[in-house]
């Protein structure tokens, strides 16, 4: 029972941190948000370890966990001793990537449910090769994510504490939260406006500018109780909307990678078996290919909004007043 209550205060406490505003201590701050960051690593790694088969969403939570935690240290990497700032970055890169892989494995076998359910006659062999397929990929994934933490618990709860009580006064001047948000926050919000004027239409632009608000929005998170209520009740929804946008364009040309591949292999491996695939597999690689520009123009189109309505504008100068008052 304590196990689920630690879930669900991880699920509802993980993504805001309170105890913070603006006249915190830098330190205090560092060491508060780290700590709350890396507990919820530790905890879906324990889920997403022995639990992955009982609800694909721990998975899903350790991606994110370490996704923050990892823009956590990026943070206040200041506060940090250069060896253990590095040391926190490769394992939390470590875990990321593992727990990545498992993920889109799992989203490539929801979308396959989804399909499957249309219940297409001429869809079905390909479809049921693609599930035998994409579980035992998830199997190898899931061997992944064990070989990326060997010896959980332990060796993260050590982690952990090692890395909070490393926390130390920054050389810069640096004093409090404050002091921190406002320029960085203009800093990563400059960097995705540059980013989005860009020609989106290689996706690697459009993979930069994910990558930018994911940036942005874990950051957003960390210096919420810093500004006035429209910062997380107006601006971040709307930054987190962009985020669900892009990340359905990832999954997208993630799939459509996955199943070019995979239509080359199975045609000079099993060219008898490729009639009798094809139908379903090449309706699944279209129905990814068709969403990726869907996606790209609706985050255009989410560009566009955020520019007239003044959004951007007034977060622009919602910062740039904090940054000046800081001074």
């Amino acid at each position: 029972m304590r196990d689920v209550e630690r879930k669900e205060k991880r699920r509802v406490n993980g993504k805001w941190i309170g105890g913070l505003n603006e006249s915190t201590p830098l330190v205090d701050a560092a060491a508060r948000v780290l700590t709350v960051r890396l507990e919820v690593v530790r905890d879906y790694l324990g889920l997403a370890l022995r639990e992955s088969d009982k609800d694909p969403e721990y998975v899903h939570q350790l991606r994110v966990g370490t996704r923050r935690a990892g823009a956590a240290v990026e943070i206040f990497s200041s506060c940090l001793p250069e060896k253990v700032y590095k040391a926190a970055r490769k394992l939390l890169k470590r875990l990321r990537r593992a727990a990545g892989e498992a993920r889109d494995w799992d989203v490539f076998l929801m979308t396959l449910s989804e399909a499957r359910a249309k219940n297409n006659s001429r869809h079905r062999a390909g479809l049921d090769f693609l599930t035998g397929y994409a579980l035992a990929q998830r199997s190898i994934a899931q061997g992944h994510l064990h070989e990326a933490s060997p010896d959980d618990p332990f060796a993260f709860d050590h982690f952990l504490a090692d890395t909070v009580a490393a926390v130390r006064k920054p050389p810069d001047g640096v004093h409090t939260l404050m002091d921190l948000a406002a320029p960085l926050l203009s800093a990563l919000l400059s960097d995705l406006e540059q980013a989005a004027g860009a020609d989106l239409s290689d996706y690697s632009r459009l993979h930069r500018v994910r990558i930018l608000g994911k940036r942005l929005r874990y950051a957003m998170e960390v210096f919420a109780n810093c500004f006035p209520r429209p910062f997380r009740e107006k601006f971040y929804p709307a930054v987190e909307q962009m985020q669900d946008i892009l990340g359905r364009a990832n999954d997208s040309h993630v799939a459509s990678q996955r199943l070019e591949v995979l239509c080359s292999k199975i045609q000079v491996v099993r060219p008898d078996d490729w009639k009798r695939l094809r139908p379903g597999i090449e309706a699944l690689l279209q129905y990814h290919q068709q969403r990726l520009p869907e996606e790209r123009q609706r985050f255009l189109d989410w560009w566009r909004r955020w520019q007239r309505s003044g959004r951007g504008a007034a977060f622009s100068a919602l910062l740039r007043s904090a940054e000046a008052a800081a001074l």
